[in-house]
């Protein structure tokens, strides 16, 4: 069976959709309002987080049964640990500081809420600016560390040696204690 490959106008109108559904779904779920974000990050308000961990519960399995089907392949590009570290350091800050990520930023620009327009502008200047510095890092920050390995192909499910799996039981058990423990916050 030939891997899932759209091409042409059919791969446009799937990335609209899938867009414009995206969109909808965080403008209605109240995932692009800056105080959800905050309470979220201040574990007043669990929505934002079990939506985060059942979305990667949910994406984990239903990418894992693509993939036993042949409908998927795997294209990961090697990481190194030091270099996700501080990206991910820097992602925090950003997201602390704006209490939006670049896709609630768009949607949020896209509802009307013009000031998200200064949260892209300055993903739109990072952007550029790691591009500017990318020879530096190549040379220092990427040679810091040996590429994390990744099995190009995950085996099993339910096999307890895939990562996969174990990503699964974590993000549901998460979902969970989230829910009984920080619940849906005061506004409800």
């Amino acid at each position: 069976m030939e891997p899932l490959a759209l091409t042409g106008n059919l791969r446009i109108a799937i990335a609209i959709i899938a867009g414009i559904g995206l969109g909808v779904l965080l403008e209605k779920s109240d995932l692009i309002w800056r105080k959800t974000t905050l309470d979220a990050l201040r574990l007043k308000d669990g929505r934002l987080l079990t939506t985060f961990l059942f979305s990667i519960f949910v994406g984990v399995m239903l990418f894992q049964l693509l993939l036993q089907q042949g409908l998927v392949n795997i294209q990961v590009r090697p990481a190194a640990f030091w270099p996700s570290l501080i990206g991910g350091i820097i992602c925090g800050i950003g997201l602390i500081i704006c209490a939006k990520v670049p896709i609630s930023a768009i949607a949020s620009f896209a509802a009307g809420r013009i000031h998200a327009l200064w949260v892209i502008i300055g993903m739109i200047l990072a952007y550029s600016a790691v591009n500017a510095v990318s020879g530096f890092l190549s040379d220092t920050l990427y040679t810091w560390s040996k590429p994390i390995p990744y099995h190009e192909q995950a085996g099993d499910y339910f096999s307890f040696e895939n990562p996969a799996l174990w990503l699964s039981i974590i993000s549901l058990v998460l979902v969970l204690f989230i829910q009984f423990t920080i619940g849906r916050g005061d506004n409800d």
